[in-house]
């Protein structure tokens, strides 16, 4: 004979649970699970897209702010006096500062003591104020200045001879033409 299943039981909530198997209760305690899951997952990401776009808005309204500002600026024509002041002041930060002070440095002898490097970037020249002790040494050097490869002519422009205490000092101011453009 076959299996006859009679449930005389009323209907009831009970009833139904008691007529799922334990795998679908599993089965939908953990799908209820996943379910609260991704809506914790779908929540925090959205907040996370509101805040980058309230951020992106911010960014926006700070280049505009910005780019009104850069529009209302008028611009001027440059003085002459001016641009000639900055022309001169590039020209000397453009001057090849590292070369001319190393071959300043090997010409230099411990008998001489420089004074003052003048640079000229419009005529590449440099006015150097030195002193020493003897004019030996004061000839010494220009010939040591003339044998540098950077430097081309070099003139003895002015010398004169002073009283330091009781020795005598030769002061002398020297123009050194740099070979190159220095640009």
């Amino acid at each position: 004979m076959k299996r006859l299943s009679l449930d005389l039981a009323p209907f009831s909530m009970r009833r139904e649970l008691h007529r799922i198997r334990p795998l679908a209760r599993v089965l939908a305690v953990a799908g209820l699970l996943l379910c609260v899951l991704a809506g914790l997952r779908v929540h925090e990401r959205l907040t996370r897209l509101d805040a980058l776009d309230r951020e992106a808005q911010r960014i926006a309204a700070r280049a505009e702010r910005a780019m009104r500002a850069s529009t209302s600026v008028k611009s001027e024509p440059v003085d002459a006096k001016q641009g000639a002041a900055v022309n001169a002041a590039v020209m000397r930060l453009n001057l090849p500062w590292d070369a001319l002070l190393d071959a300043l440095e090997a010409a230099t002898p411990s008998q001489v003591a420089l004074l003052s490097i003048t640079p000229e970037p419009g005529r590449a020249l440099i006015r150097i104020e030195a002193e020493c002790g003897g004019s030996k040494d004061m000839l010494d050097y220009l010939t040591s200045l003339e044998r540098q490869p950077l430097f081309g002519a070099v003139n003895l422009v002015k010398h004169e001879v002073t009283k330091d205490g009781q020795d005598s000092v030769i002061r002398f101011d020297v123009d050194v033409q740099w070979r190159g453009t220095g640009s």
